[in-house]
């Protein structure tokens, strides 16, 4: 079932300490304090005719918490859709420095004409002088959209999936920082239907069917970051298996982080995304300005 999965991947490296030490490297005194609040605005295209845009407004707020407001909306192309997508999220996080954060968060995702994801989801992470550890649990309540031939039946299926999630991030020295993370979704009915019963197509649209393909089964990342001077470059690497058909999707990006001056730092990140039934890899490029205050 042909699917193009637009993703894109932000990557934010917090540097705690463990509690009465003394910092041992150098470069992480001349980091300063974090900003307190941004705006960031990003721009996104693939050589496969598609397109995203994003708006991230980070707040700091009492006692060193933070409030995160996210938009975005993207343009997917396969050979048998055209989907326009859109994607929103709150989320507020105690202080991300201290030994124990604790974090939750609301996120939409999807077409209301094809497919939608609503997810509620939780954070603990603890910071262990260099390393840090964060555990996700999440519910999601997905919605797909039938067909008018169906809809005499029922308006729409609903499902739900509970996932549990683990990030994990090392801060070595000399400015290195190496991350990775797993997701396992749980889901309440059996998916992989949506793919092997012919019956489908007269119960949910092509549009439907083709978003509903990118639900994973399991995904799983690899990163590697360095601080040069006073810009930042990551190199991630992500893998996950769908539900639906059983295929697998990778994705491989390098981005930079370029601090213009005090209150402006310029975003760029590209890469590679290969599906195993695609005959062809798609390239992807995004560009984006932070206002740091």
């Amino acid at each position: 079932m042909d699917r193009y999965i637009a993703s894109t991947l932000l990557i934010c490296g917090l540097i705690a300490d463990a509690q009465g030490a003394p910092l041992e490297w150098d470069w992480l005194d001349e980091l300063g304090p974090p900003a307190q609040s941004s705006l960031t605005v990003n721009f996104g295209a693939d050589d496969a005719d598609g397109w995203s845009r994003q708006f991230d407004l980070s707040l700091a707020g009492p006692l060193y918490s933070r409030f995160d407001f996210f938009y975005g909306e993207s343009y997917i192309e396969s050979d048998q859709a055209q989907l326009e997508t859109d994607y929103y999220s709150l989320g507020v996080t105690t202080d991300p420095l201290a030994e124990i954060a604790v974090s939750a968060g609301f996120e939409e995702w999807g077409d209301d004409e094809a497919l939608t994801i609503e997810t509620l989801w939780l954070g603990f992470t603890m910071n262990l002088g260099d390393f840090s550890v964060t555990l996700m649990p999440q519910q999601r309540d997905i919605r797909l959209q039938v067909t008018e031939w169906y809809r005499h039946r029922a308006d729409h299926v609903d499902l739900e999936s509970r996932d549990i999630g683990l990030m994990l991030d090392y801060y070595a020295a000399d400015g290195w920082l190496f991350h990775g993370s797993y997701f396992n979704y749980d889901y309440s009915k059996n998916i992989s239907r949506l793919d092997e019963d012919y019956r489908v197509v007269y119960i949910f649209p092509l549009d439907t069917l083709d978003l509903a393909s990118g639900l994973d089964d399991y995904r799983y990342s690899i990163g590697i970051g360095k601080l040069l001077g006073e810009m930042n470059i990551d190199l991630a690497w992500s893998r996950g298996r769908s539900a639906v058909d059983g295929n697998y999707a990778s994705l491989t990006s390098l981005s930079l982080d370029i601090p213009l001056n005090d209150q402006f730092s310029f975003n760029l990140m590209g890469g590679i995304q290969d599906v195993d039934y695609a005959e062809e890899k798609i390239l992807f490029s995004n560009i984006g300005l932070s206002l740091f205050w």
